[in-house]
């Protein structure tokens, strides 16, 4: 058998190995993660700026080859500006008030749509407002757009021409 004293020190440098193993380890494990959560805002709880702003983030991260841009004009209609892989597209305008909002997936290129459409018109097709690969990006959107709509709504009667700019943006 080994004397006590000799035992304690092996003890206590198995100890101290194990500490510093776990130590750097522990290091190890967080980096390259963030330190905090990002908050996310609630659209019920956002204004129709912040809705708009984030609806504006979206555009711009939805689709490898293509960037959108919104703006509320007075009467609640939304003015969305495409740019793609050819350049810019012409602006298109979509009243909210009235409109249904849907997502559908389209199968050929393997995105989901967000489209606004006039109800009960069948005879003018559902005007695409956002294209993303990714469902949560576009079923984001397709909240941000339904609250915006109800917050148009809510609002009747006040029309106030918004452009939604990031807070580091100088506005228009």
């Amino acid at each position: 058998m080994r004397p006590l004293a000799q035992r304690s020190s092996l003890g206590r440098g198995w100890r101290l190995g194990f500490a510093c193993c776990a130590l750097s380890m522990g290091a190890a494990c967080t980096d390259g993660y963030p330190t905090e959560d990002a908050l996310i805002l609630s659209p019920f709880n956002m204004t129709q700026t912040q809705r708009l702003v984030a609806m504006n983030a979206i555009g711009d991260d939805a689709h490898a080859q293509r960037s959108w841009n919104y703006t509320l004009l007075p009467g609640c209609v939304l003015r969305i500006d495409v740019d793609g892989e050819q350049g810019s597209h012409p602006a298109f305008k979509v009243a909210l008030i009235g409109s249904v909002i849907e997502i559908e997936k389209d199968r050929t290129d393997n995105t989901f749509n967000v489209a606004v459409a006039k109800q009960g018109d069948n005879t003018q097709a559902a005007a695409s407002v956002l294209e993303s690969d990714n469902w949560v990006l576009a079923s984001r959107a397709h909240l941000l757009l339904r609250v915006l709509q109800r917050g148009c709504t809510d609002a009747v009667g006040k029309t106030v021409s918004q452009r939604a700019v990031f807070p580091w943006q100088s506005a228009p």
